[in-house]
């Protein structure tokens, strides 16, 4: 079998570049502005989503919150996050005040994230039913597949 031209196996690659080209774009665009909210707002996480119930009547489950950790004190009415741990509005049985008071002493310790700065309230949803039915995420993924097959 002989193999094909060089013409087309050119324009396979051709075609294959110009394909994969906007997606990478995206990817490096997303990977960009996250690392510049990082910096922005000096924290590894500038984006969290609240995935328990623990932080009402403060927080919902699935609530997008904004963390800023440039603040060196923690002040009155500040809300941490300290390990994925929001210590302010919990719903929990147990009192943490405690923990709260301990968290101002530690206000420049390693373990905390940054404080919150604002929410928005439901954006987490999707990726929250996601994690608990991973069989949505493989069917949307098997749909996308199967359309860029057929195209």
């Amino acid at each position: 079998m002989t193999p094909p031209p060089a013409k087309f196996r050119d324009d396979v690659t051709m075609r294959l570049l110009q394909g994969t080209a906007p997606i990478i774009k995206i990817i490096g665009t997303a990977l960009i502005a996250w690392k510049t909210a990082c910096v922005i707002t000096s924290s590894a996480y500038p984006l969290m989503k609240v995935s328990s119930g623990s932080m009402e009547p403060t927080f919902y489950r699935g609530d997008l919150i904004f963390l800023w950790n440039r603040q060196h004190r923690i002040h009155a009415g500040d809300i941490p996050v300290v390990q994925l741990i929001l210590t302010k509005g919990d719903n929990n049985a147990v009192d943490d005040t405690a923990f709260t008071q301990r968290a101002s002493l530690l206000s420049t310790a390693r373990m905390w994230w940054g404080l919150v700065r604002g929410y928005v309230p439901y954006v987490g949803w999707t990726s929250l039913r996601l994690k608990e039915s991973p069989l949505i995420l493989y069917i949307v993924a098997a749909v996308l597949f199967a359309v860029g097959v057929v195209s």
